[in-house]
């Protein structure tokens, strides 16, 4: 075996400017400013009232919906308030209802009718401002007792009123429109509720009619806005109590813009929507009670929020409109300046332009001179050492084919068989060696590295020593890699040794492949990324976090001087990008340490399948 002489590496040459550029650079320098307004300094006069009036335009907008919004937030807090009312109020209507239903329960109408403290009771709860008149009905739609009249009249029924043919069919609290009650003749909506017997049949009503004045009343004095809406709805579009009054009955379509417009609103949340009575769009806020099958709405008109507007805008422009011209007048100072004073400082701007280049021109030529060094000096080492790691690979080449064939114990010939396959092991690196120092690229097949690292079975375990016991798990199917098996099995070997060195009282080596797929990267059409995975894991002493960070630096080592070179793992971490992968080290002090490598999948689809424990020396 013998090494070549390292040529020297030459870094790339600098190419020197084309003519046209210099033409370029030198008729830009020759350029005098003239002594008239250039078309740049005109532009900044143009902008000095073209800006301020941007700006205007942008604070008026920025100013538009800062009152929109807090038109708005006053929508929403208005409506919230009405919510609040409303609930409360129709909350009290559930009670008083349940109320009279348990004075009543276990009754006959007779007694019902002739009851005079029942009667009292509910003239009392007739006092309530929210309520106008309670009636007690049967079944048949007779009203049975009530709180205006003592005793009923025989004749009033309510077998046409919509609160009681409601109950008929379904047990829950009605809502009813609102309508001129004909016995007090108020304008009134009902709520009722259902009375069972005691076999579960329908048995009659309790029928309280609620005052839309009285939510109509407190709409008056929630807001000061100047056109303001505020309606309590049926989910029909039907109105209980609003204002601007509105005649009884008065109902919204349903399948109108405001109608929809409200199914379409979270609860709290401002929208618009147009009347279709005025076409004023305003901007509403929306509260569903809880509980009750009814909404309440509060909406202010967007004129008024365009008047406000306004008025801020007539502001701006007292401001905007002197600032302008004062603006103008100190531009037209400045450009006046600035045009003088960029004859004066051609000069030395001509001078800085030609110092910059050469700096540059200079700063380049010293990166890639001290790149080429760096390459050179590398090539030369890695030359060096590898012709000399050749000749004393030859003298131990010859050493051992004299030994070969003259071992009378198999035992030692198989050894010295294994250090002539270790010798060629050492030619091949050579090699590798000198085909770096000579920028050759190494040679690289396809590898099945299942077959791989059988093959090293027996180095291995020469290598660990007897204390250690190695366990394989290789994967069916393993898909090939595109690698040097030179490469793999140093280091493979180097791994193994600095699992050997951590455990010095014996343990376990543990090998592992599988394949691994991986998504794809956030690219379009690309496929998912297919790798080959090898660990190798020690039950040994382990390093700390800090030093696992480090671990891959090159000449970073924890041993002894002359025991480590710190260059082990840098190589596995080096051979691991140059696949395609990485790799990755997980460890723990007292539980071992275990180093993958990610290497990216080989064109080849032939894998080999296998999984094996292989004996510690002396075992086999």
């Amino acid at each position: 075996m013998s090494a070549d002489q390292l040529p020297a590496t030459a870094g790339p040459a600098v190419a020197p400017p084309s003519s046209a550029t210099v033409d370029r650079q030198a008729q830009a320098l020759r350029q005098r400013p003239r002594r008239k307004l250039t078309w740049p300094l005109r532009g900044l006069l143009a902008a000095s009232f073209a800006i301020p009036a941007l700006l205007l335009a942008l604070a008026a907008w920025q100013n538009f919906r800062l009152v929109q919004r807090q038109v708005e937030e006053r929508v929403v807090m208005k409506a919230g308030e009405l919510d609040e009312h409303d609930l409360s109020a129709f909350r009290i209507y559930p009670m008083v209802i349940g109320w009279i239903d348990d004075r009543i329960r276990g009754q006959d109408w007779g007694s019902i009718e002739r009851n005079s403290d029942l009667h009292q009771f509910v003239s009392n709860l007739e006092t309530l401002p929210q309520i106008d008149a309670i009636w007690i009905v049967d079944a048949a739609g007779h009203i049975r007792a009530g709180g205006r009249l003592f005793p009923a009249p025989a004749n009033a029924n309510m077998d046409g009123n919509e609160a009681f043919a409601a109950q008929q069919d379904k047990a829950t609290v009605f809502v009813g429109r609102t309508h001129i009650d004909p016995l007090t003749h108020d304008p009134v909506f009902d709520i009722s509720r259902r009375l069972t017997t005691v076999d579960g049949r329908f048995g009659g009503a309790i029928i309280l009619s609620a005052r839309p004045h009285y939510f109509d009343d407190f709409y008056a004095k929630i807001s000061d806005e100047k056109e303001f809406v505020a309606y309590l709805l049926r989910a029909d579009g039907s109105i209980l109590a609003g204002l601007p009054d509105k005649r009884v009955p008065a109902t919204f379509d349903p399948s109108g813009s405001f109608m929809r417009a409200i199914a379409a609103a979270p609860d709290g949340t401002p929208f618009r929507a147009a009347s279709t009575e005025d076409g004023t769009t305003r901007i509403y806020a929306l509260h569903r009670l809880s509980g009750f099958p009814v909404e309440v709405a509060y909406g202010v008109a967007i004129r008024d929020v365009l008047s406000a507007w306004r008025a801020n805008l007539v502001n701006y422009l007292l401001f905007a409109v002197p600032a302008s011209l004062a603006l103008f007048g100190m531009t037209w100072l400045a450009a006046r300046q600035i045009q003088r004073e960029r004859v004066a400082s051609w000069r030395w701007q001509t001078t800085a332009r030609r110092l910059r280049r050469e700096m540059d021109r200079r700063t380049r030529a010293e990166a890639e001179l001290r790149q080429v060094q760096k390459l050179e000096a590398l090539g030369q080492l890695t030359g060096g050492v590898a012709h000399d790691f050749n000749n004393l690979l030859t003298v131990l080449q010859g050493c051992l084919e004299m030994l070969s064939g003259r071992q009378s114990d198999d035992r030692m010939q198989a050894r010295v068989d294994l250090a002539l396959e270790t010798v060629a092991r050492g030619e091949s690196l050579t090699r590798q060696l000198l085909a770096f120092a000579r920028r050759r690229p190494s040679v690289v097949g396809t590898l099945d590295l299942d077959a791989q690292l059988r093959d090293m079975t027996e180095l291995l375990v020469r290598t660990v020593g007897s204390g250690i016991t190695i366990e394989t798990d290789l994967a069916a199917d393993l898909w090939p890699i595109d690698a040097d098996p030179t490469q793999i099995e140093l280091i493979v070997i180097n791994l193994a040794i600095n699992a050997r060195d951590a455990m010095p009282r014996g343990g376990t080596l543990r090998i592992r492949t599988s394949n691994l797929t991986l998504p794809a990267e956030d690219r379009d059409g690309a496929a998912p990324r297919e790798f080959v995975e090898l660990a190798i894991s020690d039950t040994g002493t382990g390093m700390s976090a800090e030093v696992a960070e480090r671990a891959f630096e090159p000449f970073f080592t924890t041993k002894e001087p002359g025991k480590g070179t710190g260059l082990g793992l840098s190589m596995v971490d080096g051979f691991a990008r140059q696949s395609g992968g990485k790799a990755t080290i997980r460890s723990e002090i007292g539980r071992g340490t275990t180093v993958t490598l990610r290497l990216r999948r080989g064109r080849s689809r032939d894998a080999a399948t296998g999984a094996a424990v292989l004996p510690a020396h002396g075992q086999a």
